[in-house]
Protein backbone atom coordinates (compact mmCIF):
# COMPACT_ATOMS: atom_id res chain seq x y z
CA UNK A 1 0.00 0.00 0.00
CA UNK A 2 1.52 3.45 -0.93
CA UNK A 3 -0.37 6.72 1.26
CA UNK A 4 -0.31 9.74 -0.55
CA UNK A 5 -1.78 13.28 0.20
CA UNK A 6 -2.24 15.57 -1.58
CA UNK A 7 -2.62 19.36 -0.09
CA UNK A 8 -2.14 22.94 -1.05
CA UNK A 9 -1.71 26.61 0.67
CA UNK A 10 -3.64 30.14 0.09
CA UNK A 11 -4.81 30.09 -3.45
CA UNK A 12 -3.55 27.36 -4.90
CA UNK A 13 -6.00 25.27 -7.73
CA UNK A 14 -7.29 21.79 -8.25
CA UNK A 15 -6.51 18.96 -5.69
CA UNK A 16 -9.55 17.74 -5.67
CA UNK A 17 -9.48 17.42 -9.77
CA UNK A 18 -6.18 16.16 -9.33
CA UNK A 19 -6.66 13.69 -7.31
CA UNK A 20 -9.35 12.25 -9.97
CA UNK A 21 -7.62 12.96 -12.92
CA UNK A 22 -4.26 11.24 -11.55
CA UNK A 23 -6.58 8.01 -9.48
CA UNK A 24 -8.03 7.37 -13.29
CA UNK A 25 -4.66 6.85 -14.53
CA UNK A 26 -3.34 4.65 -12.19
CA UNK A 27 -1.00 1.67 -13.11
CA UNK A 28 -3.70 -1.08 -14.09
CA UNK A 29 -1.64 -3.28 -11.94
CA UNK A 30 -2.61 -1.64 -8.71
CA UNK A 31 -6.03 -0.90 -7.15
CA UNK A 32 -6.48 3.07 -6.32
CA UNK A 33 -9.16 4.77 -4.00
CA UNK A 34 -9.39 8.28 -3.67
CA UNK A 35 -10.51 9.63 0.03
CA UNK A 36 -11.65 13.00 0.75
CA UNK A 37 -10.25 14.46 3.94
CA UNK A 38 -10.56 18.56 3.29
CA UNK A 39 -11.37 20.12 6.89
CA UNK A 40 -12.67 23.20 4.55
CA UNK A 41 -15.80 20.75 2.92
CA UNK A 42 -15.39 18.06 0.34
CA UNK A 43 -17.17 18.23 -3.35
CA UNK A 44 -17.68 14.79 -4.61
CA UNK A 45 -20.39 13.83 -3.21
CA UNK A 46 -22.46 17.14 -4.51
CA UNK A 47 -20.70 16.99 -7.47
CA UNK A 48 -21.42 13.57 -8.38
CA UNK A 49 -24.97 12.84 -6.68
CA UNK A 50 -22.98 10.35 -3.93
CA UNK A 51 -24.12 9.55 -0.34
CA UNK A 52 -22.42 11.09 2.02
CA UNK A 53 -23.00 9.12 4.67
CA UNK A 54 -20.74 6.86 3.25
CA UNK A 55 -17.38 7.09 2.94
CA UNK A 56 -14.54 8.47 5.35
CA UNK A 57 -17.27 9.38 8.15
CA UNK A 58 -18.27 6.04 7.83
CA UNK A 59 -14.89 4.38 7.83
CA UNK A 60 -13.40 6.33 10.87
CA UNK A 61 -16.40 5.61 12.96
CA UNK A 62 -16.30 2.30 11.91
CA UNK A 63 -12.83 2.16 13.25
CA UNK A 64 -13.54 3.69 15.96
CA UNK A 65 -16.31 1.59 16.90
CA UNK A 66 -15.66 -2.16 18.26
CA UNK A 67 -19.06 -2.70 17.50
CA UNK A 68 -18.12 -1.96 13.75
CA UNK A 69 -15.07 -2.65 13.08
CA UNK A 70 -15.68 -6.02 11.09
CA UNK A 71 -17.61 -3.74 8.86
CA UNK A 72 -15.94 -4.33 5.66
CA UNK A 73 -13.54 -1.66 3.20
CA UNK A 74 -15.54 -1.92 0.19
CA UNK A 75 -18.50 -1.03 2.16
CA UNK A 76 -17.32 2.36 2.88
CA UNK A 77 -16.72 3.27 -1.01
CA UNK A 78 -18.48 4.38 -3.61
CA UNK A 79 -17.59 4.67 -7.53
CA UNK A 80 -17.62 7.78 -10.13
CA UNK A 81 -19.05 7.23 -13.22
CA UNK A 82 -16.17 6.15 -14.85
CA UNK A 83 -15.49 3.80 -12.37
CA UNK A 84 -13.06 5.58 -9.74
CA UNK A 85 -13.23 4.02 -6.19
CA UNK A 86 -13.79 6.73 -3.93
CA UNK A 87 -14.20 7.22 0.20
CA UNK A 88 -16.13 10.66 0.05
CA UNK A 89 -15.93 13.21 2.89
CA UNK A 90 -18.72 15.73 3.98
CA UNK A 91 -19.56 18.35 2.10
CA UNK A 92 -20.18 21.63 4.34
CA UNK A 93 -17.14 23.48 6.48
CA UNK A 94 -18.59 22.33 9.99
CA UNK A 95 -19.34 18.86 8.79
CA UNK A 96 -15.97 18.42 7.34
CA UNK A 97 -14.11 20.03 10.23
CA UNK A 98 -16.63 17.47 12.65
CA UNK A 99 -14.88 14.57 10.22
CA UNK A 100 -11.25 16.36 10.50
CA UNK A 101 -11.59 15.69 14.46
CA UNK A 102 -13.35 12.12 14.10
CA UNK A 103 -10.25 11.14 12.15
CA UNK A 104 -7.75 13.02 14.54
CA UNK A 105 -9.58 11.02 17.14
CA UNK A 106 -8.84 7.92 15.79
CA UNK A 107 -4.93 8.47 15.68
CA UNK A 108 -4.53 6.42 11.76
CA UNK A 109 -7.30 5.55 9.52
CA UNK A 110 -6.67 2.04 8.44
CA UNK A 111 -6.91 1.08 4.65
CA UNK A 112 -5.86 -2.27 3.43
CA UNK A 113 -2.40 -2.88 2.43
CA UNK A 114 -3.76 -3.99 -1.03
CA UNK A 115 -5.26 -0.37 -2.12
CA UNK A 116 -3.04 2.52 -2.86
CA UNK A 117 -4.63 5.66 -1.20
CA UNK A 118 -4.70 9.40 -2.56
CA UNK A 119 -5.88 11.53 0.41
CA UNK A 120 -7.39 15.05 -0.54
CA UNK A 121 -6.77 17.16 2.03
CA UNK A 122 -7.85 20.35 -0.04
CA UNK A 123 -5.95 23.91 1.42
CA UNK A 124 -3.81 23.12 4.91
CA UNK A 125 -5.18 24.42 7.99
CA UNK A 126 -3.32 25.09 11.12
CA UNK A 127 -5.85 24.32 13.23
CA UNK A 128 -7.08 20.68 11.69
CA UNK A 129 -5.38 17.87 13.77
CA UNK A 130 -7.39 15.25 11.33
CA UNK A 131 -5.25 16.49 8.44
CA UNK A 132 -2.09 16.49 10.28
CA UNK A 133 -2.59 13.07 11.53
CA UNK A 134 -2.82 12.54 7.75
CA UNK A 135 0.09 13.77 6.82
CA UNK A 136 2.04 12.04 9.61
CA UNK A 137 0.72 8.40 8.28
CA UNK A 138 1.33 9.60 4.85
CA UNK A 139 4.23 8.32 2.85
CA UNK A 140 4.39 10.96 0.54
CA UNK A 141 3.20 14.56 0.70
CA UNK A 142 2.60 16.46 -2.14
CA UNK A 143 1.98 20.24 -2.16
CA UNK A 144 0.12 21.64 -5.43
CA UNK A 145 1.00 25.16 -6.01
CA UNK A 146 0.40 27.86 -8.97
CA UNK A 147 4.16 28.20 -10.47
CA UNK A 148 4.04 32.32 -10.08
CA UNK A 149 5.57 34.41 -6.96
CA UNK A 150 2.65 34.22 -4.66
CA UNK A 151 1.51 30.99 -5.69
CA UNK A 152 5.29 29.30 -4.44
CA UNK A 153 5.69 32.17 -1.33
CA UNK A 154 2.31 30.15 -0.29
CA UNK A 155 3.89 26.86 -1.05
CA UNK A 156 7.02 27.64 0.59
CA UNK A 157 5.23 28.30 4.27
CA UNK A 158 2.91 25.02 3.25
CA UNK A 159 6.11 22.29 2.73
CA UNK A 160 7.47 24.01 6.21
CA UNK A 161 4.60 22.55 8.15
CA UNK A 162 4.48 19.17 6.33
CA UNK A 163 8.06 18.79 6.39
CA UNK A 164 7.65 19.35 10.43
CA UNK A 165 5.05 16.88 10.49
CA UNK A 166 5.35 14.18 7.90
CA UNK A 167 8.13 10.95 8.21
CA UNK A 168 7.89 10.46 4.81
CA UNK A 169 8.99 12.48 1.70
CA UNK A 170 7.19 15.77 0.51
CA UNK A 171 7.20 17.63 -3.07
CA UNK A 172 5.53 19.45 -5.03
CA UNK A 173 3.42 20.03 -7.99
CA UNK A 174 2.56 23.32 -10.20
CA UNK A 175 -0.40 23.68 -12.19
CA UNK A 176 -0.21 26.35 -14.97
CA UNK A 177 2.47 27.92 -16.84
CA UNK A 178 6.24 27.67 -15.32
CA UNK A 179 7.57 31.04 -14.51
CA UNK A 180 10.80 30.39 -13.30
CA UNK A 181 13.81 28.10 -13.96
CA UNK A 182 13.09 24.29 -12.24
CA UNK A 183 16.12 23.80 -10.61
CA UNK A 184 15.40 27.52 -8.71
CA UNK A 185 12.12 26.47 -7.59
CA UNK A 186 13.47 23.07 -5.98
CA UNK A 187 16.26 24.72 -4.28
CA UNK A 188 14.59 28.15 -2.62
CA UNK A 189 11.84 25.43 -1.72
CA UNK A 190 13.71 22.83 -0.39
CA UNK A 191 11.95 20.25 -1.81
CA UNK A 192 11.41 18.53 -5.47
CA UNK A 193 9.60 19.09 -8.48
CA UNK A 194 7.36 15.96 -8.88
CA UNK A 195 6.00 17.11 -12.20
CA UNK A 196 3.61 19.95 -13.96
CA UNK A 197 0.11 19.92 -14.92
CA UNK A 198 -1.23 22.54 -17.89
CA UNK A 199 -4.54 24.57 -17.34
CA UNK A 200 -6.68 22.86 -19.29
CA UNK A 201 -10.18 23.95 -17.92
CA UNK A 202 -12.20 22.03 -21.06
CA UNK A 203 -10.62 18.94 -19.84
CA UNK A 204 -10.74 19.79 -15.79
CA UNK A 205 -14.57 20.44 -16.11
CA UNK A 206 -14.84 17.15 -17.57
CA UNK A 207 -12.98 14.99 -15.34
CA UNK A 208 -15.50 17.14 -12.64
CA UNK A 209 -18.54 15.53 -14.89
CA UNK A 210 -19.46 17.72 -17.13
CA UNK A 211 -20.39 16.32 -19.89
CA UNK A 212 -17.44 15.96 -23.35
CA UNK A 213 -15.99 14.28 -26.17
CA UNK A 214 -14.00 11.28 -24.14
CA UNK A 215 -11.89 11.01 -26.71
CA UNK A 216 -10.56 14.39 -27.03
CA UNK A 217 -10.64 14.40 -23.10
CA UNK A 218 -8.10 11.13 -23.07
CA UNK A 219 -5.89 12.73 -25.47
CA UNK A 220 -5.88 15.70 -23.52
CA UNK A 221 -2.13 17.46 -22.16
CA UNK A 222 -4.04 17.05 -18.79
CA UNK A 223 -4.60 13.24 -18.88
CA UNK A 224 -0.50 12.95 -20.12
CA UNK A 225 0.64 15.02 -17.40
CA UNK A 226 -1.67 12.88 -14.92
CA UNK A 227 -0.44 9.86 -16.10
CA UNK A 228 3.47 11.06 -16.02
CA UNK A 229 2.59 12.15 -12.11
CA UNK A 230 0.86 8.88 -11.24
CA UNK A 231 3.95 7.00 -12.37
CA UNK A 232 6.04 9.31 -10.45
CA UNK A 233 3.69 8.98 -7.23
CA UNK A 234 4.24 5.42 -7.34
CA UNK A 235 7.70 5.07 -7.76
CA UNK A 236 8.71 7.92 -5.53
CA UNK A 237 7.99 6.95 -1.72
CA UNK A 238 10.81 4.44 -1.35
CA UNK A 239 12.82 7.88 -1.63
CA UNK A 240 14.36 9.17 1.78
CA UNK A 241 13.50 12.50 2.94
CA UNK A 242 17.39 12.68 3.59
CA UNK A 243 17.97 11.65 0.02
CA UNK A 244 15.67 14.09 -1.68
CA UNK A 245 16.86 17.09 -0.07
CA UNK A 246 20.66 16.76 -0.79
CA UNK A 247 22.25 19.14 -1.79
CA UNK A 248 22.51 18.11 -5.26
CA UNK A 249 18.97 18.86 -5.30
CA UNK A 250 18.70 15.41 -6.77
CA UNK A 251 16.45 16.80 -9.63
CA UNK A 252 13.78 14.74 -11.48
CA UNK A 253 15.19 14.11 -14.99
CA UNK A 254 12.26 14.04 -16.43
CA UNK A 255 9.47 16.14 -15.57
CA UNK A 256 7.57 16.27 -19.16
CA UNK A 257 7.71 19.29 -21.20
CA UNK A 258 8.97 21.74 -18.22
CA UNK A 259 10.58 24.24 -19.76
CA UNK A 260 13.64 25.83 -18.05
CA UNK A 261 13.47 29.71 -18.36
CA UNK A 262 16.39 32.18 -17.31
CA UNK A 263 15.51 32.43 -13.51
CA UNK A 264 13.97 36.16 -12.73
CA UNK A 265 15.61 37.27 -8.82
CA UNK A 266 11.93 38.06 -8.22
CA UNK A 267 11.12 34.61 -7.19
CA UNK A 268 14.25 34.56 -4.22
CA UNK A 269 13.34 38.30 -3.20
CA UNK A 270 9.40 37.81 -3.58
CA UNK A 271 9.03 34.94 -1.23
CA UNK A 272 7.81 35.85 1.96
CA UNK A 273 8.92 34.25 4.93
CA UNK A 274 6.68 31.51 6.76
CA UNK A 275 6.37 33.95 9.51
CA UNK A 276 4.80 36.53 7.24
CA UNK A 277 2.89 34.02 5.45
CA UNK A 278 1.43 32.04 8.58
CA UNK A 279 -1.12 34.87 9.65
CA UNK A 280 -2.71 34.48 6.20
CA UNK A 281 -3.11 30.71 6.19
Amino acid sequence: MTLIALCSGKGSPGVSTLACVVGAVWPRDRRIVIAECDPSGNDLAARFGLSPRSGMTSLALAQRRPECQDTAFDSHLQSLPGGLEVLVGLVTPNAASSLDREVASVGTVIFPLEVDVLIDCGRLLSGAPGQQAIFQAADHVIVVTRPDASGLAHAAWTLDIVRSLTKGMSSMVVVGPIQFAVREMEHVLRTRLLGAVPRDEKSAAMACGTPGRSRRFARSSLITSARNLADQMVSQPTISPDVMLSPELNRVDDVGSLPNHPAPTALTLGLATSAELGADA
